[in-house]
């Protein structure tokens, strides 16, 4: 069994050993082998509950995402903050639970003993990952001086150069050129599995398209930053060799993904629940006040690209654009009914999209969807629209939040893209909140 492709497997599996050990270890210190019922038996209570509060602490903290080669000294230092609020939840979880059978001297010598073993366990896996993962292969895309220069101050083990692209067929001794082409064919070709840009003008134009194609394929992309990118420090920074580059795309992790799906589906049901007497008034509402449907049905494009039927409350008349075909809704518009326009002001009419989140069409946070025949105009005008499609559309987003119906679709693109590259749990829940203050104005209500 391979450490680097089981590797979270294997860590919760020791995280959970380790802590219980922890403990054990500690009521051994304290009271040797013959350990009194009494104050084993909260331990024995709630073992489970502590375990899995503890490995949810170690995720949310991103402990399971680090791939660095630390020593011992430096895991101790990481995995301060973590362990130090599982001693503040543990503690208060204690307190809840009416449980102070533990000793002091057995609780805080478990807590030493998890904090030195955790950090010792990260030293293990870090002599695991470097035994058990070859370094990736990459191909360079760059000048042939530049390309010169970095393999003689880039000499690391963590990469591997097996190529360059080469605009003008020149060749780099003991180096392959490949001529330019699409990004996946370039990987085909050369057998690499990420590309690395070198900073230089010539090259800019073409670092939209690479990144276009390779984050749609998944590929990692990173260049050796400018200096005007270093101090802005716009992009995550990190190294090969003497070489210092930035990632301009950083996948979000394993551990975000399960959180952020996770409060897409309480977040989701529980509004429904809560909110189940305002959506009964809404349809109520829209039945009594206009002909037609309660609920409309429009298309929208998704992640990936694909199509799906976003939920909504019918706030305009039926057939709203027989006449005028796909348009934005504007300010004042007259297709609107007036109690549409109360459920727009409230913000009402957008609440149904809890089912599209429901069904994982949809997120509670990310760019709002937008309907094909503008993404087809848009993908026209505006350079690197299509990005959009890397992640789930939202029911709110950076652009709801800090633009208004005014915002240019190319600037709406730069708050998604800023959402995309930062996408986080902690991230949509700073979002979330935004939006409930939001709510409480009346900025962008049409």
């Amino acid at each position: 069994m391979s450490w680097s492709k089981n590797r979270l497997f294997f860590l919760i599996l020791g995280d959970a050993i380790i802590l219980n050990a922890s403990f054990l270890l500690a009521y051994v210190v304290r009271f040797g082998l013959e350990i009194p019922y009494a104050n084993f038996l909260p331990y024995l209570r709630y073992f489970p509950l502590f375990t899995l509060t503890y490995i949810l602490i170690l995720a949310i903290f991103g402990v399971y995402e680090m791939e660095k080669d630390f020593g011992f000294f430096d895991h101790l230092l990481v995995l301060a903050p973590a362990v130090g609020v599982f001693v503040v939840v543990h503690l208060g979880m204690l307190f809840l639970l009416r449980e102070f059978a533990f000793p002091r001297l057995t609780l805080i010598s478990a807590y030493l003993f998890l904090w030195f073993l955790t950090a010792l366990f990260r030293v293990l896996d870090s002599h695991l990952l470097q035994r058990t993962l070859a370094p990736p292969k990459a191909l360079l895309l760059g000048k042939r001086d530049e390309v010169q220069s970095f393999l003689e101050e880039g000499k690391t083990d963590s990469v591997k150069v097996v190529g360059w692209i080469s605009e003008n067929q020149e060749e780099v001794p003991g180096l392959k050129a490949f001529p330019p082409g699409p990004c996946d064919q370039l990987l085909k070709e050369a057998k690499a599995e990420e590309i690395l840009i070198l900073s230089s003008p010539e090259i800019a134009p073409r670092i939209l398209d690479l990144l276009i194609e390779a984050r749609r394929k998944g590929v990692k992309i990173s260049m050796v930053p400018s200096l005007y990118e270093m101090l802005t420090g716009s992009s995550n920074f990190s190294r090969l060799g003497n070489v210092p580059i930035v990632e301009l795309w950083r996948d979000v992790s394993s551990t975000d993904r399960f959180l952020i799906r996770a409060l897409d589906i309480f977040g989701a049901l529980l509004l429904l629940i809560v909110l189940s007497p305002l959506l009964l008034f809404a349809a109520l509402g829209i039945k009594l006040t206009s002909p037609g449907p309660i609920f409309f049905k429009q298309e929208r494009v998704g992640l990936g690209g694909k199509v799906f039927n976003l939920i909504k409350f019918r706030t305009m008349k039926p057939d709203a654009e027989k006449e005028t075909g796909p348009v934005f809704a504007q300010e004042k518009d007259p297709r609107i009914t007036p109690f549409g326009r109360f459920l727009r002001l409230l913000r009402v009419d957008e609440f149904p999209q809890f089912l599209n989140v429901l069904k994982g069409e949809m997120s509670l946070v990310g760019p709002r969807p937008e309907r094909p025949v503008f993404v087809e105009q848009f993908e026209k005008e505006v350079p690197g629209y299509s990005l959009r499609f890397l992640v789930k559309p939202g029911m709110t987003g950076m652009a709801q939040i800090y633009g208004t119906y005014e915002t240019s679709p190319a600037n709406k693109l730069r708050y998604d893209l800023a959402y995309i590259r930062n996408q986080s749990f902690l991230l949509n829940l700073r979002l979330l909140f935004l939006t409930f203050k939001l709510m409480l104005g009346r900025k962008g209500a049409r």
